[in-house]
């Protein structure tokens, strides 16, 4: 049987994993949404994930009890508001 030759990984490309934790750039909705949706079905307390991830409550609450894709302004409110908490605009 032929040896099988290992892949080489030192030039490959890897695609930085989305995070929903809060950090310095913006963050995708709907990675936060589905952070969102995974701690409150784990059983952790609304307010806890809200400061832990830095939403704010309009936007939680949308999140929270409606799919992203239908959420009337949601998704404009939460890009702005990551623009304001990364410094990107004056709140």
């Amino acid at each position: 049987m032929p040896a099988r030759k290992a892949a080489n990984t030192e030039n490959s490309v890897e695609t930085p994993v989305a995070s929903a934790t809060p950090g310095a750039q913006v963050r995708s909705l709907e990675v936060v949404a589905e952070a969102i949706r995974a701690k409150f079905a784990a059983g952790e307390q609304a307010e806890d994930i809200q400061q832990e991830l830095q939403v704010s409550a309009h936007v939680f609450r949308e999140l929270l009890t409606h799919s992203y894709k239908l959420v009337g302004r949601a998704p404009e409110i939460f890009e702005y508001q990551e623009k304001i908490r990364i410094g990107e605009i004056e709140g």
